[in-house]
């Protein structure tokens, strides 16, 4: 029968011979997808209620990558949903409210959080001078560079060694993918908005001139105990505004889409985890310790994504830019974890990364010895 072997190379420090100036040029290669991606995809808190304001687990689940793909699909879901779009929609499309029950982010927010509004977008798409715009142009060129050379080395079209020889430059390659879905909402992402409540603002920036809707069409906003709105949903008919999730084909195919790209990621996390998937369990595979943590992160992390958005999806639950369970303990956890194996990663490929003869960085020590290393033996 056909066999596979796994072999993983013990820990060894083989990063002796890089110098101070080199950490620095690798740790910026290393992190800019991974603060690029959570700056562009996690936009400021808009407070509408004084008290109380959420814990630290509620804020670090908005910088989970998960939840940032969840919040490029929403909003693209959104706009194709809606029969009348306004800049009322985009704004409220992209802030995350915090109110005094907690996450707010469904379809009614736009009209009930428009009198705090103190800045509107000034128009119902995105700019192309904006910095929205800046963002999605940059995380799409590091999401194609990081596709061309992880693909490329699965085709053996590139020389870049995913798995054996990588070092701590390439650990966040996957995550450079990710920025490419942000294209499916580019039309739709913006910063120009600004919701609080009164108080915050002052007499700077007084509060935007808003037409509150009539009695029978909307809940006009109150205040509750904790002296934020209170923020009451609104009749059925500000609904019709939106065609449901489940009454809307386009809607339809473009989250069967979304999820295809999704799943089309997390295969290539299996093939790197699993090569015998392809080449029919067949021959050896070699980890170092730094790949093999790369590795498990990354297929732990995209099998959870992948299973968040296929169950969210098929059950037309795409009403709210914020992820449903993003308030659950279990979610919270799960981003704990991914934060924690995010830097184990990065403790590892520290240890590991050396530069071989061909200037690129690998975790793997390599036989022949340098004067550097020499030198440090001594």
């Amino acid at each position: 029968m056909p066999s596979m072997e796994y072999h993983v190379v013990p820990v060894r420090y083989n990063s002796q011979c890089i110098t101070f100036p080199e950490w620095i040029s690798i740790f910026t290669i290393c992190l800019a997808p991974l603060i690029a991606h959570i700056a562009s995809g996690a936009p400021p808190i808009s407070y509408l209620a004084q008290s109380p304001r959420p814990k630290w687990y509620d804020l670090i689940c908005h910088y989970n990558p998960t939840s940032i793909l969840w919040r490029y699909a929403v909003i693209t879901d959104r706009r194709i949903r809606a029969r009348d779009w306004n800049r009322d929609d985009l704004g409220a499309s992209n802030a995350i409210f915090w109110t005094s029950k907690g996450w707010k982010g469904g379809e009614e927010m736009s009209v009930v959080a428009a009198p705090y509004c103190s800045r509107c977008p000034e128009d119902t798409h995105t700019q192309l001078n904006s910095v929205a715009m800046l963002k999605t142009v940059i995380t799409t060129l590091q999401g194609g560079a990081a596709a061309y050379s992880l693909i490329g080395s699965l085709l053996g079209l590139t020389n870049v060694g995913f798995i054996t020889l990588m070092g701590l430059d390439m650990i966040f390659y996957p995550l450079a993918i990710l920025g490419l879905l942000r294209l499916c909402a580019a039309a739709w992402l913006t910063e120009d908005f600004a919701y609080g409540m009164l108080h915050e603002f002052g007499d700077r920036t007084p509060m935007r001139d808003f037409q509150v809707p009539k009695l029978d069409e909307v809940t006009i906003p109150g205040t509750d105990s904790s002296g934020g709105p209170l923020l009451v949903a609104p009749p059925t008919r500000l609904n019709l505004r939106f065609t449901p999730p489940g009454s809307s084909w386009s809607s339809r195919i473009f989250r069967s889409g979304f999820l295809l790209l999704c799943g089309a990621i997390w295969f290539l996390a299996l093939i790197f985890m699993a090569p015998g998937v392809v080449n029919g369990w067949r021959g050896e595979v070699f980890f170092t310790a730094t790949s093999l943590v790369v590795a498990i992160f990354y297929l732990y992390f995209f099998t959870i994504t992948l299973v968040l958005l296929a169950w969210y999806f098929i059950r037309g639950e795409t009403t709210s830019t914020i992820i449903p369970c993003i308030s659950q303990a279990w979610y919270r956890i799960y981003t704990l974890v991914v934060m924690g194996l995010t830097v184990v990663m990065i403790i590892f490929a520290c240890i590991e990364t050396n530069k071989g003869p061909n200037g690129l960085y690998t975790s793997v020590r390599l036989p022949l010895k340098t004067r550097c290393y020499d030198w440090r033996q001594q």
